[in-house]
């Protein structure tokens, strides 16, 4: 290490090299018994013999220096914002045993220990039905009040209705946000974000300076919000939804699933009703949830008993659950240039992520956009460890 250099510079350094959601920054941090440090001290004569390390990656190691990563910790040390890595004491253990865990999070607001706190993330449609977006708040609500954490994103539907739930129980819910702490995303919950930090709450991301979204960005960044949590609560899932993914996220990362199951027969939430097919737990209320985690409850906050009767008559609904960014589903589009090169090299015969990175020479997030938009369009099929096919 060279001297007085901070160790999460050195994450920063592979994080923009290998980009966010890969995994080799850990794999690599594990490699080598001096950890980051020890590979960067190896130069370009160790990067470029290791097969873990693409041609492409290496050329990225080497353009983007240390000096610019050490800046950029500096920038956000400026702009108010914390920053962890793996190496602090403050990174959740609970990321840390997931496959991928984010190399640096660039995080505002105080992140409860969610190792310790049952953490509940609550995820659905963007244009959800208004009885979905009052049972997300309910179950906002009711979590909180129970003590729990609620993690969820900070988009339109599902994610705001949530989060206000939790802030009106006093809860201090976390939004994992796809780009970074000073993007305007998304404008019209500019004022829930505001509110997250006000009331102890927590602004979290992978993404250093990102102001752009893709749909590879939200499978990447819905790594997180199920990697935090002890269990996944979905809202509103059609057959084909990126909601459905953020499900596949918890169940490989051995997190539970529960389910609100909606109207029977509604197509909107036919992807919910597949997910209790495959062992998902039926919930109504939040202290449904709860219960599974009461043996777990170590550092609750305390509360006075919350009379819920009624709430999901009571709650008021956000004035709109529309989507201005993107739609949860690609169907209809014509495939894109990467999307083509991925299924070039897709089999029936399921193959690892890596393995596509390598085959297509698409960094990480490209590879995770483009398996997003065939998987929404039934192309393709996931499976646990991911790995992927044809359909």
């Amino acid at each position: 290490m060279k001297e007085g250099m901070d160790p999460r510079v050195y994450w920063i350094w592979t994080q923009r090299a290998f980009g966010a959601g890969s995994p080799k920054p850990w794999q690599l941090f594990r490699r080598f018994p001096g950890g980051l440090c020890e590979f960067y001290a190896g130069g370009p004569s160790l990067w470029n013999r290791m097969e873990l390390v693409s041609e492409r990656e290496a050329g990225m190691l080497y353009s983007y220096g240390i000096s610019q990563a050490q800046a950029l910790l500096e920038y956000c040390y400026k702009c108010g914002q914390e920053v962890i890595t793996p190496e602090c004491e403050k990174y959740p253990e609970a990321l840390r045993n997931i496959f991928d865990p984010p190399a640096v999070l660039y995080l505002k607001g105080k992140l409860p220990d969610v190792d310790r706190i049952p953490t509940v993330a609550i995820v659905g449609a963007r244009k959800a039905a208004e009885a979905s977006v009052r049972a997300a708040e309910a179950f906002g609500y009711q979590l909180a009040s129970g003590g729990a954490v609620v993690v969820s994103g900070c988009a339109l539907g599902i994610d705001a209705a949530s989060l206000m739930g939790a802030l009106s129980a006093a809860g201090t819910p976390v939004s994992v946000l796809p780009t970074s702490l000073d993007s305007n995303y998304v404008v019209r919950n500019a004022a829930l974000r505001s509110s997250i930090l006000e009331r102890g709450g927590c602004l979290l991301t992978e993404q250093a300076t990102e102001q752009n979204i893709h749909q590879g960005t939200f499978q990447v960044r819905n790594r997180i919000i199920s990697g935090l949590s002890w269990g996944a609560l979905i809202i509103q899932a059609a057959r084909r939804s990126g909601t459905l993914i953020t499900a596949h996220h918890a169940q490989e990362q051995n997190r539970d699933v529960f389910v609100y199951p909606g109207k029977p027969g509604d197509e909107s939430y036919e992807g919910s009703r597949l997910l209790l097919e495959d062992g998902a737990k039926a919930v109504s209320c939040g202290e449904e949830i709860l219960e599974e985690y009461q043996h777990r409850i170590q550092a609750a906050r305390s509360s006075e008993p919350v009379d819920l009767t009624g709430l999901f008559d009571e709650l008021e609904v956000p004035a709109s659950s529309g989507l201005e960014e993107l739609a949860d589903s690609g169907t209809g589009r014509t495939l894109s240039e990467n999307a083509e090169k991925v299924l070039g090299v897709l089999e029936k015969t399921p193959v690892h992520v890596s393995m596509l990175e390598e085959k297509t020479g698409l960094p990480a997030s490209s590879v995770l956009a483009v398996l997003t938009e065939l998987e929404l369009e039934g192309i393709i099929r996931s499976y646990p460890g991911r790995r992927y096919s044809r359909a």
